[in-house]
């Protein structure tokens, strides 16, 4: 890495320590923590009581010395709510101004709670905070220290003017409820007291935050992550999903971001697997669209993993079934030509075998695919596994051929 050691440190502890006390969240907190390090907006959608305001509150409060502005919108909520006061003294001269210490225009990282309920006057008055980072105040545009906005709802907008309004956020995952048995379990824990949740832990500062933003704008772009990039938007435009020249530029800067939070310096393909499908789509129904072209365009190292254990069972199915009838033929004088046909089909085997290994070795031996520890292990087995067979396919020609 490039960046300051204990500054890249602190920044995964900070992770770790967000994804041990919010269960099931992990592209969300690396969503957020990318959006607030590139400085773009975050849409949360999800049913109440699934922690959104929680998470983000603590996040901002991650970083200490950081200003933080919640509130939770309704039909009747007032724009001097969200952006302070009219200053009486300033009113007195004919001043239209607001007192905006302490409200959304003096904060750095907000979060909307209901944002849809809003009227459109809070609404409109929110476009320049949210595309330019700055406040209309009275005569005077003041520059925000905004950094990032997070905005949430209980479910997607359907009225195709807050469907543009959702655009100004990029990334706008779902946040559902826990799924799986063992999260259950955990909660119910933390609920009763039988275990302590454990509490968010970091060191990051407000200044911190500031540095890492500088970091984001040196982590690099390879052509290898740029040809993956275009392939994918190429097929979701074949399947009706364009994407703006805007959004694409805010896509690559985000993708910079992510890249960061999830410990490198250099930008993977692979990362557009857990980002893309929570930034392009239009509706609900267009995320299988998404994982769809994905798959087509950008291969992880699960799924190429899967693929070659798939070939390798069918070989050694093949190699079984061939061997099965060369015991039942054992002692039979066979005619030279049904012996030519099985050493052929084994050799044809054993050849691709032999591709099967070198592939999943280059895998092994390369940095093509960014790989668990527990995937490497399970890779290295199948490797073994490969060999192992074509070894003993090798060892079946030589002796048929004896």
């Amino acid at each position: 890495m490039t960046m300051n050691t204990e500054l890249f440190r602190k920044l995964q502890n900070f992770r770790a320590s967000l994804n041990t006390s919010f269960l099931e969240r992990t592209e969300v907190v690396d969503g957020v923590l990318a959006s607030i390090l590139t400085k773009q907006n975050a849409f949360l959608f999800g049913a109440p009581g699934t922690g959104k305001s929680e998470l983000v509150r603590e996040i901002s409060n991650g970083f200490s010395g950081s200003k933080f502005f919640g509130y939770l919108l309704s039909p009747t909520t007032d724009p001097s709510e969200l952006f302070g006061p009219v200053a009486v003294s300033k009113l007195l001269k004919d001043e239209y101004v607001r007192d905006v210490e302490g409200y959304l225009p003096d904060s750095n990282i907000a979060f909307l709670d209901e944002l849809f309920r809003g009227s459109s006057a809070v609404l409109n008055s929110l476009l320049t905070i949210l595309n330019e980072r700055t406040f209309n105040n009275g005569r005077h545009v003041i520059t925000t220290p905004v950094q990032s906005i997070v905005a949430a709802t209980n479910s997607f907008p359907q009225e195709e003017s807050l469907q543009a309004f959702c655009d100004r956020f990029l990334f706008r995952p779902t946040v559902d409820c826990l799924k799986l048995p063992a999260s259950k379990a955990t909660l119910d824990s933390w609920a009763v007291g039988v275990q302590e949740r454990p509490s968010i832990q970091s060191e990051m500062t407000f200044e911190d935050l500031i540095e890492l933003q500088q970091e984001v704008e040196r982590v690099k772009i390879n052509d290898q992550f740029l040809d993956s990039f275009r392939q994918t938007l190429e097929l979701l435009e074949a399947r009706g999903l364009t994407v703006s020249d805007r959004r694409r530029v805010q896509i690559l800067k985000f993708m910079r971001g992510w890249a960061l939070v999830q410990g490198n310096d250099e930008l993977r393909a692979e990362y557009l697997h857990g980002s893309l499908v929570h930034i392009v789509y239009r509706n609900v129904d267009d995320i299988n669209v998404i994982k769809e072209c994905l798959n087509q365009a950008v291969p992880t190292a699960d799924m190429v993993l899967t693929s070659i254990k798939r070939a390798s069972h069918g070989i050694e199915t093949e190699f079984h079934a061939l061997m099965s009838v060369t015991r039942e033929r054992r002692g039979v004088v066979q005619d030279l030509q049904g012996l030519n046909e099985t050493v052929s089909k084994l050799r044809r085997l054993h050849k691709n075998s032999q591709t099967l290994s070198k592939k999943i070795d280059g895998i092994l031996d390369s940095d093509e695919y960014q790989m668990s520890a527990e995937e490497r292990l399970s890779a290295s087995k199948l490797s073994q596994a490969i060999e192992d067979r074509t070894n003993s396919i090798a060892k079946t020609i030589n002796d048929l051929s004896a």
